[in-house]
């Protein structure tokens, strides 16, 4: 048997979607080498690379938008910062996985689909009133952005954003963690 793998091999190996797989081969997020065309991968360096992920893991983040290309952008940002992160498109999604788990920071679109932004954001506070809140919005001088600030010390990103200020976001969550 050869000790290189296929990405449908690696998919099953470790319970991912292949999408997902090819994805992480693409942007070189996981150890591949492209062979005639396919990627291949080698078993050793992937439980090398799993061994790494499940030491360097710096807390939880959430994402709340309903543009699947804003939560895919701040997921591979966010993710390259050692953080786990459970993207959603809705308010209700994510109140649903603050049942499951506790996330140090929250980004959150104030436009969605059923709950609003500030009602999204009021039932999180009283859920969890520890957790940091980053508003992302192309909305900043609308009432909703307003209505959304008056609920509490949070920051607030302005879209079309750009990678510094996210990091600038994961900076300031890190250093109030540090203390």
């Amino acid at each position: 048997m050869s000790d290189l793998m296929t990405v449908k091999e690696v998919a099953d190996y470790l319970k991912l979607n292949y999408m997902t797989v090819y994805k992480l081969a693409q942007k070189g997020r996981i150890p591949a080498s492209k062979i005639g065309g396919n990627w291949r991968f080698k078993k050793e360096l992937l439980d090398e690379w799993i061994a790494k992920q499940s030491t360097v893991v710096e807390g939880s983040v959430l994402i709340i938008d309903d543009d699947p290309g804003v939560r895919e952008m701040l997921s591979d940002i966010i993710s390259e910062q050692r953080y786990k992160v459970v993207a959603v498109d809705n308010g209700e999604r994510a109140l649903e996985e603050m049942e499951r788990q506790h996330f140090d920071l929250v980004f959150l679109d104030l436009v969605l689909p059923g709950m609003t932004g500030p009602e999204t954001l009021a039932a999180i506070k009283s859920k969890d009133d520890r957790v940091i809140v980053a508003i992302v919005t192309g909305y900043g001088d609308d009432p909703i952005a307003m209505e959304a600030m008056s609920l509490g010390p949070l920051l607030m990103i302005r879209k079309p954003f750009r990678v510094d200020d996210i990091l600038e976001v994961i900076s300031i969550i890190s250093s109030a963690a540090r203390r």
